[in-house]
């Protein structure tokens, strides 16, 4: 049943890939599919809302929770989007993460199969590190109420595989890949710290729900705008 699984996800990539090809987006967003038995994922949800608040520009692509299957999605994406944000859940705040380690946790994936192999990709650099400079869209993000921290810890699970897979392709294609990003975000239900919309106000509590998500995306495309990390050439207008 397993390896039957596994031929049908790869196969539902490989489609998604013609389907992106024929698109050419500029822009792909990805979340993750369910698991640790939840029926929803936080990242998928905001996946979701930001393609249809730009579905001529952006286009969202569910990763499995399967060892392999980020660098599967990244592969079967032809041509390369210019922009790849990813999102992943987290903990209770939103985190920017900058570094990726070539190494699997020996944790089971949604198929209960743990890695195959140790390495993200064999014989490739030991870690690597986001060249953007998130700092201040990290700080945006705040000032617009959504805290948010840069983060150094990815978690050795299917997370910090897509940011390594990530920033592993766009150092193959650096002519394609212009920007990619991996955000975690707090899970749904949870409560989080939201900051004051007055200077001085106390922080209050809020659960996490697809209207904060969608409104997190709304927050985020809007501040990468500002900051100039989205080039004019991705065709986002709004």
């Amino acid at each position: 049943m397993t390896a039957v699984r596994t031929l049908a996800w790869l196969a539902a990539l490989s489609l998604m890939g013609s389907v992106l090809q024929a698109q050419q987006p500029a822009i792909v967003v990805s979340g993750f599919e369910p698991f640790g038995g939840r029926d929803r994922n936080a990242s998928w949800t905001l996946a979701e809302a930001i393609a249809k608040a730009f579905p001529q520009e952006v286009r969202a692509l569910q990763i499995p929770v399967v060892w392999g299957a980020p660098l599967t999605a990244i592969n079967n994406a032809k041509p390369l989007p210019q922009v790849w944000i990813a999102f992943g859940e987290g903990t209770a705040e939103f985190q920017i993460e900058i570094l990726a380690h070539n190494q699997r946790g020996m944790y089971p994936d949604n198929q209960q199969a743990k890695p195959a192999t140790p390495e993200i990709v064999s014989a490739a650099a030991p870690a690597l590190k986001q060249q953007a400079q998130v700092a201040d869209l990290a700080a945006a993000l705040t000032q617009a109420g959504f805290p948010t921290h840069v983060s150094q810890s990815a978690g050795r699970y299917l997370c910090e595989e897509m940011l390594y897979s990530l920033l592993y392709a766009q150092q193959q294609h650096p002519e394609a890949l212009r920007l990619v990003l991996f955000i975690h975000v707090p899970p749904l239900g949870e409560s989080i710290a939201v900051s004051p919309a007055k200077e001085g106000a106390p922080t209050a509590q809020r659960k996490v729900d697809a209207e904060l998500l969608h409104a997190f995306g709304q927050q985020l495309f809007a501040s990468l705008r500002k900051l100039g990390l989205l080039a004019s050439g991705t065709g986002l207008k709004r």
